[in-house]
């Protein structure tokens, strides 16, 4: 009997290679922070991201759908039920918004971009997301202005992504108003 109840104890689970959610998530603590909230203005933050969402993006990253430096090669080490079980674990985190001064001005410039072009998928502000749209409300600023950049530079290959038309059609300066309204909302 007590051979039995040592073969179902968390510790020989872990000798067998079966890994938490939060175990696997700490691979991903170094950019995007221990619980998903980055310290970096150019790492998003994927804390409370809406679990379709960031299932879709990693396996995006795993099939090279989405370029990376890094992203890719750690994502093919997982399979799609442990991709699952990471986007669960930063879906149920809290959100934690950015915390740095905001040129007003720029964020005022944003708000009337985001209300035109925008809003249609990214609602509440940018608060609103599912599994096609992020939330960008409270997101790093600079790391906006790279995604919209690189979404911008890709084109065509880019098309996958919700919004792709809009975003191409977007100039250095309304992408920048973008990234500054969007850092200003909590």
């Amino acid at each position: 009997m007590l051979l039995a109840g040592c073969a179902l104890s968390p510790v020989s689970a872990q000798a067998e290679g079966v890994r938490s959610a939060a175990m696997l998530s700490h691979t991903c603590a170094g950019c995007h922070g221990t619980l998903g909230a980055s310290a970096g203005e150019v790492m998003p933050t994927i804390a409370g991201m809406d679990k379709g969402y960031l299932v879709e993006v990693l396996e995006d990253y795993k099939d090279d759908v989405r370029p990376s430096t890094i992203m890719g090669r750690i994502m093919r080490g997982y399979s799609d039920q442990e991709i699952a079980a990471i986007a669960s674990f930063f879906a149920a985190q809290p959100w934690v918004s950015t915390e740095r001064p905001i040129d007003g001005e720029l964020a005022d410039q944003g708000e009337l971009i985001h209300q035109q072009r925008c809003e249609t998928c990214h609602s509440e502000g940018g608060r609103g997301q599912d599994a096609r749209s992020p939330r960008l409300a409270g997101q790093w600023g600079p790391y906006i202005e790279y995604a919209l950049e690189t979404c911008r530079a890709r084109g065509a290959s880019c098309k996958k992504r919700q919004g792709a038309e809009r975003v191409e059609a977007l100039d250095d300066a309304e992408i920048k108003a973008l990234a500054h309204y969007y850092e200003s909302q909590k």
